[in-house]
Parts: structure tokens; sequence; C-alpha cells
């Protein structure tokens, strides 16, 4: 369903591998727990002390993990598995870096 709602907008679709661990891994310092329960919804981190819901951590770090596809111009994950890019019109989100995702120019382009 997300693959072809991106291609009938004309966006990228990247897929990232299903054993990434977007869950488990904090998105602030990368540490990556050892183990994360489905019936943990929230948990902090042992390293940087962050609290994180799961789902949303998650979101950030799948996120992250396509954007940094995107800038090495590969189609390996980190585990490496592969993703496929589509043609099609570029998204404002492939011109922004981590730090400018939530400004308001990269709201303002979409």
């Amino acid at each position: 369903m997300l693959k072809y709602k991106a291609e009938n907008e004309g966006k990228t679709y990247i897929e990232v591998d299903r054993f990434f661990p977007s869950s488990k891994t904090c998105h602030v310092c990368l540490n990556q727990v050892e183990s994360l329960p489905l019936d943990i919804r929230n948990w902090t981190c042992e390293h940087c002390h962050t609290n994180h819901d799961r789902d949303i951590n998650a979101s950030i770090n799948i996120r992250n993990e396509a954007l940094r596809i995107i800038s090495l111009g590969t189609s390996e994950t980190a585990n490496g598995g592969s993703v496929r890019r589509l043609g099609g019109k570029i998204s404002c989100l492939l011109d922004a870096t981590p730090d400018e995702i939530g400004s308001p120019n990269y709201i303002a382009c979409n």
C-alpha cells in the first residue's frame, strides 16, 4: 500500500530491512538494547537516559535510516538488506538533512 501511494505521488520509496533494530536503538545516542519485548511500550536508554515511546522512537530511526541510505546513494542497509528506489519526482525530504526535518523551510515545501 505504501509503495503504491509513493508511486502515485511521484515520491521515492525506500524499504528498510525488516530486521533493522528500529525499536530498540536509541535515536538520540544510537545505543542499542539487547532485548525489548513487545509488551514494553516505553523505555529509557541506559546510555543517555532519554525516555522513549517505542513506536515514535522506531519511526524516527526508520526515517533516519532511509535518509542515510539516500545520502550514501546505496541500496544497502546496515544489515545488508536491499531497498528499491523508484523513479519520479523527488520530494523535499531528499534535500533535507536530519537537522532540517521539522524546520520551517522543510515544512513549507510539503
